[in-house]
């Protein structure tokens, strides 16, 4: 009996080693699981907070074809009536360089005027007729809208030919003009706030 002893306890023992190792299936990962979950994806990317605004209004720098077409028209009247002068023996008298301020002042900005009147730059025209002894018309006036126009201000390119004429009406001399007109739009009505004229043009007919 003594001889089946210890086999017997040895395989007892080895049933005892063999339940023990098998007790923890989950081997030496003793690590805990992430309390939170792993992110699904990248954060996206932020957008703007403050979205682009497009708007419909013009832009200030804009004039709208029927702002230009009324500057148009005022630039032309002005300029008809600026180079349209009948010759006479008494044209550059008190009497008329009065009457011919009065003409022009419906054309001026306020400010234009009395820079026109203290330079006698609105008489040249006059100084012309004068010295030539001969009457002035415009012909072929033509006008281009200059760049970098603003709300309620036109510039304007022109060209002009000043046609001498003598008292029978006909042309004697014409001589090609060019300037740039710059109007500003007062209370709906465009008016003449500066005009850089043809000065060399004007010094010839003047002084020669």
């Amino acid at each position: 009996m003594r001889k089946f002893t210890w086999p017997l306890i040895s395989i007892i023992l080895s049933i005892v080693l063999i339940s023990g190792c098998t007790s923890n299936p989950s081997g030496s990962n003793n690590h805990p699981e992430s309390a939170a979950p792993a992110s699904e994806s990248a954060a996206p990317a932020l957008q703007s907070a403050a979205p682009a605004v497009e708007s419909d209004a013009p832009a200030k720098e804009d004039i709208t074809p029927d702002e230009l077409d009324a500057a148009l028209k005022a630039a032309t009247e002005y300029k008809n009536a600026e180079y349209t002068v009948k010759a006479s023996a008494d044209i550059l008298s008190e009497e008329s360089v009065e009457q011919r301020n009065e003409v022009m002042k419906p054309y001026f900005t306020e400010d234009f005027y009395q820079k026109a009147v203290s330079t006698r730059y609105s008489l040249l025209p006059l100084q012309v007729v004068h010295k030539q002894q001969l009457s002035i018309q415009p012909d072929n006036l033509q006008f281009t809208l200059s760049d970098g126009q603003k709300q309620d201000i036109a510039e304007l390119k022109y060209t002009v030919h000043l046609v001498l004429l003598n008292e029978e009406g006909q042309e004697q001399q014409r001589v090609p003009m060019e300037g740039i007109l710059t109007l500003f739009k007062t209370q709906e009505t465009w008016l003449v706030q500066g005009d850089r004229f043809d000065n060399a043009a004007f010094r010839k007919l003047i002084e020669q």
